[in-house]
C-alpha cells in the first residue's frame, strides 16, 4: 500500500476493535488476550475498563498497564484514536458491528485502518439460556432510539423480538410501557436477561400483573408470542374490544379494524333487536361478531374472500362465544351476483361494507338494490377517492349519507411524559335509503 505522504504514520496504526462477551475478557480466546496484553493503548467504557484492570492484575505477569483511555463521549473517542502512535485496542460489548460502535468507527475511519474481532452479542446468549432457535427472531434497539421503529414492528405482530433496552429511558419497564400503550402486554412472555455471562446473572419470566423488580443496567428483553387460548375467562367490556383480543392473519396481523373505528361504526349502524346484518370484507369479522354480541337475535353473514377467512372468523367466534349464522370465503360480488346466499340471510336490514376495493362501488350498488327500505349501510373508507366515487353513486341513487371523518391518536409512553400516535385516519359513510 502507498502512503500519502501528507499523513503521519500513525494514522496507518491498524484499531483493534475487540467485542468483549458477557463472561469479560477471559471469556476472549488465548490469541485476544495475548493482543490485549500486547496493547500499548486500550480504550473502552468505564464499565470494559474495569474488567480490564481486574483481569490484568489477576494474570500476575509483569507487564505494565497500558495507557488507558476511557471514553465517555463518542467525539472524545475519535479523537483520542487519530493521536494514537503506539499498538491500540478498543474494548467494546459482543458484536462492535451489531448495535455497537463499529458503524461510527466506520464513518471515521477507512476499513483498512479497522480490524473487528467480534464475540458472541447478548441475543445469542439469551437464546441459548432459553435453548431457542432465533434465526427467525426481530431485533430491535431502544438504545437513545425513538420507539416508533418498536411500534412498528409490533404492528406486524412477530411471534419473538428480542430488544436491547436503554436503562437511561426505563430499561424493560419502557418496553412493558410501550406493549400496554399497545394492549399487547398480555401476548407475550416477558423475559428480561440481567448481567449475561457474570455471577450474579439474573433470568426472569415477567407476567403481566407482575412488578418488574429493580435491574442492573445492563439488561435486555425477550419477547415470545403466547399459544392464543380459544377460551377467555377474563371480563370482557360490552363493545370495542382490544386489538389484541382478536386472532389475525400471521402474515397480516394489522389488516383489521382498529378499535376507535369500530365502536364508531358499531354506533353507526343503530343494532336493531332482530333482523339480518351482513359483514362484507369481514377481515377477522370484529365488527359483525361484537354486533351479534350486542343483539343476539341479528342473523349475521360475513363474507370474507381471503384464504384462511372463514377459519379465523370461526375461530374469533368461538372466543366471543357468538355464532354467525353463516360464514363465506368468497368473493362478495360473485356471491351477490351468484345468489349464493341463503333464503334466511337475504333482505339485510344492516350492512357493514369493508373491503372491496375496485369492487367496492359495483357491490354497493348491488347492496342498495337488496337492503329492506329501513336499512343502514355503514362504510368506512381509507381513501380520498374512494369517497368521490361512493359519494357519486349515493346522490345519483337519491340515498341520504352522512360522513364522518376519524382521526385517532394513541398515547406512547415517552421518558418523561407521554405522546400521541397517530392512527391511520379513516371515513366513514353511514347511508340510509330515502
Amino acid at each position: 500500500m502507498v502512503r500519502n505522504n501528507k499523513e503521519t504514520d500513525n494514522y496507518f496504526i491498524p484499531i483493534n476493535v475487540i467485542g468483549v462477551p458477557a463472561s469479560g475478557i477471559s471469556g476472549l480466546s488465548v490469541e485476544l488476550q495475548e493482543l490485549v496484553l500486547s496493547a500499548k493503548m486500550i480504550s473502552g467504557s468505564e464499565r470494559l475498563l474495569k474488567l480490564l484492570i481486574d483481569w490484568w492484575i489477576s494474570q500476575e505477569r509483569d507487564i505494565e498497564l497500558p495507557e488507558i483511555f476511557e471514553h465517555k463521549k463518542s467525539a472524545e473517542l475519535i479523537e483520542w484514536l487519530k493521536g494514537r502512535d503506539k499498538k491500540t485496542v478498543l474494548l467494546a460489548t459482543g458484536d462492535p458491528l451489531w448495535f455497537g460502535i463499529g458503524r461510527y468507527l466506520s464513518n471515521h475511519f477507512p476499513t483498512d485502518q479497522l480490524i473487528f474481532h467480534p464475540s458472541t452479542t447478548s441475543l445469542q446468549e439469551a437464546f441459548a439460556r432459553l435453548g431457542k432457535p432465533w434465526q427467525d427472531t426481530n431485533w430491535i434497539s431502544l438504545h437513545g432510539r425513538d420507539p416508533d421503529p418498536f411500534l412498528k414492528l409490533l404492528k406486524k405482530s412477530p411471534n419473538t423480538i428480542g430488544i436491547l433496552t436503554d436503562p437511561n429511558k426505563g430499561g424493560a419497564n419502557e418496553v412493558r410501557e410501550l406493549l400496554e400503550s399497545c394492549s399487547l402486554h398480555k401476548q407475550f412472555n416477558f423475559w428480561i436477561f440481567e448481567r449475561l455471562g457474570h455471577s450474579e446473572e439474573r433470568i426472569l419470566n415477567i407476567s403481566p400483573d407482575e412488578q418488574i423488580p429493580e435491574l442492573d443496567p445492563l439488561h435486555l428483553v425477550v419477547l415470545i408470542k403466547k399459544q392464543k387460548s380459544i377460551t377467555k375467562n377474563e371480563p370482557l367490556p360490552l363493545f370495542g374490544l382490544e386489538d389484541s383480543f382478536y386472532l389475525q392473519h400471521d402474515d397480516r396481523p394489522s389488516l383489521m379494524t382498529k378499535k376507535e373505528i369500530r365502536v364508531q361504526v358499531l354506533a353507526d349502524l343503530e343494532l336493531p333487536e332482530s333482523g339480518v346484518i351482513w359483514d362484507i370484507g369481514a377481515g377477522v369479522g370484529s365488527i359483525g361478531l361484537e354486533a351479534i354480541r350486542i343483539r343476539p337475535n341479528l342473523k349475521l353473514l360475513s363474507i370474507e374472500k381471503r384464504l384462511g377467512g372463514k377459519e379465523l372468523i370461526n375461530a374469533n367466534a368461538s372466543l366471543l362465544s357468538v355464532y354467525p349464522s353463516k360464514v363465506l370465503e368468497e368473493e362478495a360480488l360473485e356471491v351477490l351476483n351468484n345468489e349464493k346466499i341463503p333464503d334466511n340471510l337475504k333482505g339485510p336490514c344492516r350492512v357493514i361494507l369493508g373491503g372491496g376495493n375496485s369492487e367496492k362501488i359495483l357491490l354497493l350498488n348491488k347492496i342498495l338494490d337488496l337492503l329492506t327500505s329501513d336499512g343502514i349501510v355503514v362504510i368506512p373508507l381509507a381513501t380520498l377517492e374512494q369517497l368521490d366515487k361512493v359519494l357519486s353513486l349515493l346522490k345519483e341513487r337519491g340515498c341520504k349519507s352522512k360522513v364522518s371523518h376519524h382521526q385517532a391518536y394513541r398515547g406512547i409512553p415517552l421518558l418523561q411524559g407521554t405522546r400521541l400516535q397517530p392512527m391511520n385516519p379513516v371515513f366513514i359513510i353511514k347511508v340510509k335509503l330515502r
